[in-house]
């Protein structure tokens, strides 16, 4: 009997820690490294359009062990080193942020054209062709636009290898790269409203989801008002 109800409580322990633990652990990890991202967002891309000069410290956690990921892992510490690792900057994001910050006035200046916008998904898409009708501008805008979204899938794939064992996918990256152009849209600029879902009623919540009003629709484009 003795040995049963030793096998019982120790049988409720594990399934115990086994359901509250672990999932908390992880879920706690994900969003704080996810709170990072935003923040290196935005840093980096206030050095791209030019309100700041540097960029955080380089970080690459390829170059550490894997004894040394499995204790970071296991330690109490784990999520403290997430935040801190995630906050900053390989020396691969650097440079595309050079490459990036050396192109920003073009971009820019396509942008005004009113026929290229940023998606829902972090990229520049062109929306109103008809608006170009010279062939060389077309070219010209078109190879703009390639350039950058060539930098631009190069970065968040960067993101994500930094962070992969927080679980960081690109699809996230690229939502949180798309939230903070759009936020940071100039009036006028063309813009790709959020698809149906978390990152939708946020935009809908915000000043300029409220100003669209009835043009506030999931996925449409609208212009930044």
């Amino acid at each position: 009997m003795k040995i049963f109800c030793r096998a019982f409580a120790l049988a409720v322990f594990t399934l115990t820690i086994g359901c509250v633990v672990i999932p908390d652990t992880f879920d706690a990890n994900i969003n704080i490294t996810i709170r990072h991202v935003e923040e290196q967002a935005d840093d980096l891309l206030d050095f791209v359009e030019g309100e700041s000069t540097t960029l955080e410290g380089d970080v690459d956690a390829s170059n550490s062990s894997s004894l040394e990921r499995a204790v970071d892992y296991l330690s109490p510490m784990h999520v403290t080193y997430a935040a801190e690792s995630s906050s900053k900057n390989s020396p691969r994001m650097k440079q595309i942020a050079g490459s990036m910050k050396k192109r920003y006035p073009l971009v820019e200046n396509i942008k005004k054209t009113g026929a290229v916008g940023e998606s829902n998904r972090g990229f520049l898409e062109l929306v109103k062709a008809e608006l170009i009708t010279e062939t060389e501008k077309t070219n010209e805008l078109q190879r703009i636009m390639a350039a950058e979204n060539k930098d631009r899938k190069a970065l968040y794939q960067e993101v994500a290898r930094i962070n992969s064992d927080q679980n960081m996918t690109i699809g996230t990256v690229e939502k949180v790269y798309a939230a903070k152009r759009i936020e940071r849209a100039k009036k006028g600029d063309l813009i790709q409203i959020p698809k149906t879902g978390a990152a939708f009623d946020k935009f809908k919540a915000s000043k300029t989801g409220k100003a669209l009003g009835d043009q506030c629709k999931a996925g449409a484009w609208v212009k930044r008002p």
